[in-house]
């Protein structure tokens, strides 16, 4: 490797490491304070650590949910490092990788510039920046995604040999999280996109099937193990059960398929900086939600690139040369198909399988790619991918009953791409004005610098906020409330994992108490809830805030907001 010339890669490389490294560490220095404690999911991948760890806690209808995570936590776990910020260290690496794969995606087509700027836009986004060190699987999942589809595409383009890494990288996201099965059709639909699918398919075979093999090697090691572990694989059932339903049979509160429409500003740029909220707009400090939608101007700012982008693109694309193309008889065909395939998505969408779904709009966009990739177009088949890419996941989370904002992430690499493309129309349009080399240069790296100021003071000045909109007095002493009342049950009762114990929170007393115990907050405002304890040889509840729990339990110590109650009986 000749480093010289590749020195501009270098040092865009290094940049963006120190960069999202330096946003890493910022982030992780407020969440390890806060902790999980506002975003509950976490503690079901916490305790599926500690279980692979060797502990035998947790809900067990849980551990069947996406395991590579919890997985790679539990190592630590069996090191000593039982914390729920392990988990958030663990998922926030995965962020590093992103932004450096999305890099190497874009250098597919772009200068190192162009790449490296596409690439802090993927890193600031406002969307992306909430869920870094949250320990989620958000992150993970697009960091899989990212990698899975930059190496299929070099197996298409460089060598058929890198189909070994592209199809286990799928196999592993897919056991990340379970929606980066998306990425499949994404990458089948390249094998249609050569000018002749199946004599490439014929003379590559072995390569294929080789990649194939090793994704299914990955694929058969997990399923092993949850055979081996007696555990039922949740999240399958879970996809299975969204892919095989119509919304006909889904609560009609998320019934909105033009949600992530609507919200699609907001995501880019806000005005404050987005909490770790489920409902985007405009931030009420004094009630801790958002109330309204108001996206800051870094967002107008991107629509403007976008949309410019657009006009020049389609302008070169219906150009007069190009339409003389679409005239022939094979590409009227498929303009045909397309319009009437896409017709048929819109008028049968969420009243069919989106299985279905997918396969006739998949079907669509490939008749109309195979009618237009003979045209005058800079590398229009990558172009295709990333466009697929946004709506095959669009229309599975439109699609999806729960309508979550972090569900647009996997989305954020095409709409990145398309920025990065339509900055490097407009450069190309304008390349006669003077001095547009250096301008090519300086616009994108002044962009960045004012994604980035935008970025510190929103994160320091909006920082850290609730999940669920619930705001507690003291954020850094809510989790560290639960941990006092679980320290003190341990040092107080050497036996109390032999005790039956019940709590509003089962998932965080489960982690802190390394025992199952079961969740009752719905329950524990019931009037014969105390009855229920009895009946069910409860020696300890431990709750949240004040509950009106009645004899024979008693309250035997307080930490903040939470209470321990016992069984005076017992």
């Amino acid at each position: 490797m000749n480093l010289q010339e590749h020195k501009k890669d270098i040092l865009a490389i290094s940049s963006l490491l120190i960069i999202v490294t330096a946003i890493t560490l910022l982030l992780l220095n407020i969440d390890l304070k806060v902790g999980v404690y506002y975003v509950r999911d976490v503690f079901f991948y916490l305790n599926n650590a500690l279980f692979y760890a060797g502990y035998d806690t947790g809900l067990a209808n849980t551990r069947g949910l996406s395991p590579l995570i919890p997985m790679i936590t539990s190592i630590f776990f069996r090191m000593g490092f039982i914390s729920d910020g392990t988990i958030i260290i663990v998922s926030s690496v995965f962020y590093i990788f992103s932004a450096l794969g999305m890099y190497f995606l874009l250098r597919l087509r772009f200068d190192e510039v162009l790449s490296f700027t596409g690439s802090m836009i993927l890193s600031t986004f406002p969307l992306i920046i909430v869920w870094v060190t949250k320990g989620m699987l958000d992150i993970p999942g697009l960091c899989f995604s990212i990698w899975s589809v930059y190496f299929m595409l070099l197996a298409f383009r460089k060598n058929t040999k890198y189909f070994y890494i592209a199809f286990p990288l799928v196999a592993l996201g897919f056991f990340t999280r379970f929606t980066v099965v998306l990425m499949i059709p994404v990458l089948l639909i390249q094998f249609f996109m050569v000018k002749k699918p199946i004599t490439y398919i014929k003379e590559n075979l072995k390569d294929i099937l080789i990649g194939v093999g090793f994704g299914a090697l990955v694929f058969a090691i997990f399923i092993g193990i949850y055979q081996y572990l007696n555990i039922g694989m949740f999240f399958l059932s879970q996809g299975q059960d969204i892919s095989a339903s119509t919304h006909a049979v889904i609560d009609t509160t998320y019934n909105n398929i033009f949600y992530y429409k609507d919200n699609f500003l907001i995501y880019m740029g806000a005005n404050h900086f987005i909490p770790y909220s489920l409902k985007p707009g405009a931030f009420n400090i004094s009630q801790m939600q958002w109330i309204g939608g108001h996206p800051s101007r870094i967002s107008y700012l991107f629509l403007t690139i976008l949309i410019v982008g657009a006009i020049i693109y389609l302008t070169k694309l219906f150009s007069s040369q190009n339409r003389e193309i679409m005239k022939n008889k094979k590409n009227k065909i498929c303009l045909a198909i397309f319009i009437v395939g896409t017709a048929i998505f819109v008028l049968t969408f969420i009243k069919i399988s989106i299985i279905f779904s997918i396969i006739i709009i998949s079907l669509a966009l490939l008749a109309l790619y195979r009618g237009l990739y003979e045209t005058d177009m800079d590398d229009f088949p990558l172009d295709f991918i990333m466009i697929y890419w946004f709506v095959v996941n669009l229309s599975f989370f439109t699609y999806h009953h729960i309508k979550v904002d972090r569900y647009f992430i996997p989305m954020f690499p095409a709409i990145v791409y398309y920025i990065i493309l339509s900055l490097a129309l407009i450069f190309d349009k304008l390349k006669s004005i003077r001095y547009m080399d250096k301008i090519k240069v300086i616009a994108p790296i002044a962009l960045i610098c004012i994604i980035l100021l935008c970025t510190g003071i929103y994160a320091m000045g909006n920082s850290p906020h609730t999940f669920d909109n619930q705001m507690h007095p003291n954020f850094e002493s809510a989790a560290s409330e639960e941990k006092a009342v679980g320290e003190w049950l341990v040092n107080h009762d050497p036996q109390y994992m032999n005790k039956t114990i019940w709590a509003d929170r089962g998932g965080d007393m489960s982690f802190i108490l390394k025992m199952q115990i079961e969740s009752y907050e719905k329950q524990s405002n019931e009037t014969n809830f105390t009855d229920e304890m009895v009946k069910n040889n409860v020696d300890y509840f431990i709750a949240k805030d004040n509950k009106t729990i009645k004899e024979p339990f008693t309250k035997i110590y307080q930490n903040g907001e939470v209470y321990l109650y016992s069984n005076k009986n017992k």
